[in-house]
């Protein structure tokens, strides 16, 4: 099973959007994808017009089992999320081994062997970010072009690095993707440039209405024509040789 975390600690960069559009390519090409949305904020559940009412993922994070699986698609499976998994932030802060409490719940949840999974992290750093990293193989940085967004991606830079000295030293960096893109404005190339020096840049999205309204509708596994899914369609092309 492959693991790669989505994340970036500053909302507002398209980090959910990503993970969504990301899956569902993965699904279209036949590879069997799970999301586990793990922000309290419950957007990728939206994106899917998923909902649960029983706050499966928190009581697995809790106690320590499976998590709660929900079929959106062919291929495509996703662990929905609620506001009570913010509950988690403090809960677990007394716990000992809370960093793993996520890579124990996947362990026990019943998905095919060559799945690849797709953590939506929380716009922080908190226990809930840091399970996804101490869970992940692979980590994506989701950036969109601003100053402010290079200083959140450089401390994220040292936040990934810690956790691979200290806690899970199989994360991988595979490279960051900026969004919501205006290829001509000159802030574009310039946050590229500058990323690149941290990781390889995996792809630029450009902002694309069409998948903004799928989202927020709830049927972004249904968009078929957009040209920013065209953008994520090769950053997936980018990931394939290091997936199963």
């Amino acid at each position: 099973m492959k693991i790669i975390a989505i994340t970036n600690q500053k909302g507002g960069t398209a980090k959910t959007t990503t993970a969504a559009a990301l899956a569902v390519l993965l699904a279209r090409g036949g590879t069997p994808t799970h999301l586990v949305d793990m922000d309290p904020q419950a957007s990728l559940t939206r994106a899917f017009a998923l909902e649960d009412e029983t706050d499966g993922l928190y009581h697995s994070l809790t106690d320590r089992a499976g998590l709660p699986v929900r079929t959106v698609s062919r291929n495509l499976t996703l662990t929905p999320s609620t506001i009570e998994l913010g509950r988690a932030e403090t809960e677990l802060l007394s716990e000992t081994g809370r960093e793993f409490f996520l890579r124990t719940s996947l362990e026990k949840t019943a998905l095919p062997d060559d799945t690849i999974v797709l953590l939506d992290c929380p716009p922080s750093l908190g226990v809930l970010s840091v399970n996804c990293l101490t869970t992940a193989g692979g980590m994506i940085a989701v950036i969109q072009p601003g100053g402010f967004e290079l200083h959140a991606l450089a401390h994220l830079h040292v936040t990934s690095q810690a956790i691979r000295e200290r806690v899970n030293p199989d994360l991988h960096i595979l490279g960051a993707v900026i969004t919501n893109a205006h290829r001509r404005r000159k802030i574009t190339e310039q946050v590229r440039l500058e990323v690149d020096r941290l990781y390889p840049v995996l792809g630029t999205i450009r902002t694309d209405a069409r998948l903004l309204y799928a989202t927020t509708a709830g049927t972004i596994h249904r968009l078929t024509t957009s040209k920013a899914l065209d953008d994520y369609a090769k950053v997936v092309e980018q990931l394939r040789p290091v997936l199963p």
